[in-house]
């Protein structure tokens, strides 16, 4: 090849396709020295443009197809790495929103049609403000058609025993209510069970011990022997009965014994409505024994031996729930200690606190 095909002359067209518009060298020569750079815009002007044109040939790239403002486009930074507070914000919302939707979908049986609720009693009755809490929203719930109330428990304070019974008493007179008693469920904790239809025990259940019991701490001794005492003024004779600092005096004694005698008489009351049965026949049982679950159906305080499983036969039949439904449950809550203890060990830190203070505690409590 000789050096006169490389030449490049004002006339010798220049084309990346051999066609189109041509750059003539004098053209880029005459430029104005000063503006070198706007003379090479221009030829690479020419060049893009003949190169345009000449897409149909074979030698024309197809990236040269692809308008300007796709490849901005397409180049642009992802929106998270643009925004990422509010990507993620976003993501996090929309976690919450899934997650409220689920929530929503299990408590109301928006997915299984109609459900029946379990309402747990367990432990020493002292707190009761959330199993109160879970009984006014299933009283609320049109999803909820029946309840099982599963109760294993010695009692516990007289106020707080009595109120649970009076909230599902309540709760029984709109929806169907079956009883399943546990290894206990005793004083409060039959106290409770008298609000459901049916009461389902096992024959090794501890139930009854009707009655009430008053703990008042003496502690004048060990204060004595290490030197600390107290004394109180009153206004009134009666006004520190129950001191932890001095038993009690006759007087003080005889004024208790009849606050226990009204709490007793209202235990009995609930037992003689709940069974259905003469409130002399209920005084004779209320002598604070206990009885197992097979001598409790023979006194009329348990329906049925059975456990769980039979309760919650009884109530599908009733309110028409498959039983293989899953039971609606009290989500978890509190701290995972208190929570462990109460589960593995039946230590309940909040009962044990209440009875640890340094006042007359009133129980129904075996």
């Amino acid at each position: 090849m000789s050096n006169q095909d490389f030449s490049l002359s004002s006339e010798a067209p220049l084309s990346m396709a051999g066609q189109g518009e041509t750059i003539k060298m004098d053209d880029i020569q005459s430029a104005p020295e000063s503006k070198p750079a706007a003379a090479a815009s221009a030829a690479a002007s020419t060049v893009a443009a003949s190169a345009g044109s000449g897409g149909s040939s074979g030698c024309a790239c197809p990236l040269a197809q692809v308008p300007a403002t796709v490849w901005k486009e397409l180049l642009r930074r992802p929106f998270r790495k643009r925004h990422p507070i509010i990507f993620w914000g976003l993501i996090v919302l929309l976690a919450v929103g899934i997650g409220l939707f689920g929530a929503a979908i299990g408590s109301n049986g928006l997915m299984g049609g109609q459900r029946i609720a379990l309402v747990s009693v367990s432990g020493p009755i002292m707190d009761a403000e959330s199993t109160l809490e879970w009984i006014r929203k299933i009283e609320r719930d049109p999803s909820v058609a029946g309840v099982l109330l599963r109760v294993d428990s010695p009692g516990g304070g007289a106020a707080a025993s009595q109120e649970l019974y009076n909230a599902l008493a309540a709760l029984a007179s709109k929806k169907p209510m079956a009883v399943s008693m546990g290894s206990l469920a005793a004083s409060g904790g039959l106290m409770v069970s008298m609000a459901g239809s049916r009461v389902f025990a096992n024959a090794s259940t501890v139930t009854g011990s009707i009655g009430v019991r008053m703990d008042i701490p003496q502690l004048q001794g060990l204060l004595g022997k290490i030197g600390v005492g107290q004394e109180t003024i009153t206004t009134a004779p009666f006004k520190d009965a129950g001191s932890y600092m001095r038993p009690l005096n006759p007087d003080q004694r005889e004024y208790f014994k009849k606050v226990l005698d009204d709490m007793h008489q209202q235990f009995v009351d609930i037992v003689a409505q709940g069974r259905h049965m003469e409130h002399a026949r209920a005084a004779a049982l209320a002598t604070g024994k206990i009885f197992t679950g097979r001598e409790a159906v023979q006194l009329g305080l348990v329906d049925e031996i059975g456990g769980q499983e039979s309760a919650l036969a009884w109530l599908s039949a009733q309110c028409g729930v498959p039983v293989e439904r899953k039971l609606l449950s009290r989500p978890k809550e509190g701290n995972w200690l208190p929570r462990g203890l109460k589960t593995m060990l039946g230590i309940d830190l909040s009962a044990l606190g209440s009875l640890s203070a340094n006042q007359p505690v009133f129980l129904y409590q075996f």
